[in-house]
């Protein structure tokens, strides 16, 4: 049984900021390497969530390295929903990741 992967507002923005990020500085290929990279990242996530370590300050989210730069951030709900948080960039201020 595979997990229902709702996506909240603050991941939506962030997977489209990187998105225009890479489409304006790096072109189609990066682009489509890189969607082509989340598909197969949700696909894992959406089968087995709770292999993917927890973050280090919370014990209910985890993460899963969708490249070197970008961090998917999400929330097992229950049995059924995963809640992605965030395709967190990792030139950010990680002192805001979790505030």
């Amino acid at each position: 049984m595979s997990y229902t992967l709702y996506w909240t507002e603050e991941a939506t923005k962030t997977f489209n900021q990187n998105l225009e990020y890479l489409a304006n500085d790096w072109g189609n290929q990066v682009v489509n390497d890189f969607l082509d990279r989340v598909d197969e990242v949700l696909e894992l996530v959406s089968a087995n969530p709770s292999v993917f370590p927890l973050h280090r300050l919370s014990e209910k989210i985890h993460k899963c390295i969708v490249n070197k730069r970008i961090i998917l951030y999400f929330m097992i709900v229950n049995e059924r929903q995963v809640d992605l948080l965030t395709f967190w960039n990792t030139y950010r201020d990680p002192g805001k990741l979790l505030s």
